[in-house]
């Protein structure tokens, strides 16, 4: 029987593995495909997998190197899986423990993009997810648990450029993640700023980190509404996230389409 014979037998062993729950099976019927037909049967099998079924086995890997799929996935078939990710999420859980859903999250896209030492793949998975509705909310997730480190670097690199930026007074672990992406795609980075900061007008607020006490307060601080543009809390993006969910399976990413930002932004 030849190898591409054999293709369609394989993604549907995979997917039976990982719908029933036996990721760890499902890997090792990936890395056995790789002994036998080599890398390139891996990817051609991985591109046919359904986005919710590619989620559910590299989210059970936190997109770690243990995954062979991790550093085989073809980059738009990572950023259509993307959009599953918070399909087992309810409002409770986001209520309750955003904190711990953020940290998952993040272990799944840092692990994604610095499971490869090559810059071109690494740009290439972020300019794909970044392309989304989804994967720039995801991102806006993981820096909205650092809005202030975030609002230093993007000063930073207004400045001085992404490629002359990297020191914070934080040494927060979304600092590498946003200079990556800053590096990689401008454009991207400009999206994830606008997801965080919704109300943010360049050259006429500033961006700001909402606290709790600005939560509290509500629209009663009038000065702050007008002169700094509040950022989303983390909790806000979780649910943004999880309402975007497809609820089919989607054959292509929905693209953004954000107007260019124009000059002197954070002046």
């Amino acid at each position: 029987m030849s190898e591409q014979s054999n293709l369609p037998a394989i993604r549907q062993q995979i997917t039976e593995l990982v719908l029933s729950g036996s990721t760890v099976h499902a890997e090792e019927a990936i890395s056995e495909t790789a002994e036998k037909f080599g890398d390139l049967a891996v990817i051609e099998v991985l591109e046919t997998l359904e986005p919710h079924v590619a989620s559910l086995h590299l989210s059970a890997f936190d997109g770690g190197k243990l995954s062979l799929a991790t550093l085989l996935i073809p980059p738009k078939v990572w950023a259509e899986s993307l959009a599953y990710f918070a399909a087992v999420w309810d409002e409770d859980l986001i209520e309750d423990e955003p904190e711990v859903l953020a940290e998952s999250l993040f272990a799944h896209i840092h692990g994604m993009i610095f499971a490869s030492d090559e810059p071109e793949r690494r740009r290439e998975l972020i300019h794909a997810a970044m392309a989304t509705d989804w994967g720039t909310t995801a991102f806006a997730v993981l820096f909205s648990t650092a809005t202030e480190e975030i609002i230093e670097i993007a000063n930073a690199i207004h400045f001085h450029g992404a490629d002359r930026s990297g020191q914070t007074t934080s040494d927060h672990d979304v600092i590498p993640l946003a200079l990556e992406i800053a590096r990689s795609d401008e454009e991207a980075w400009d999206r994830v700023l606008f997801e965080i900061f919704p109300d943010w007008i360049p050259g006429e607020n500033q961006l700001h980190a909402k606290s709790d006490e600005d939560e509290d307060d509500g629209d009663d601080d009038e000065h702050a509404e007008h002169e700094f543009a509040m950022g989303r809390t983390t909790k806000e993006l979780l649910l943004r996230l999880r309402k975007q969910v497809p609820s089919k399976a989607a054959s292509a990413p929905q693209i953004r389409r954000r107007p260019s930002l124009g000059e002197d932004i954070f002046s």
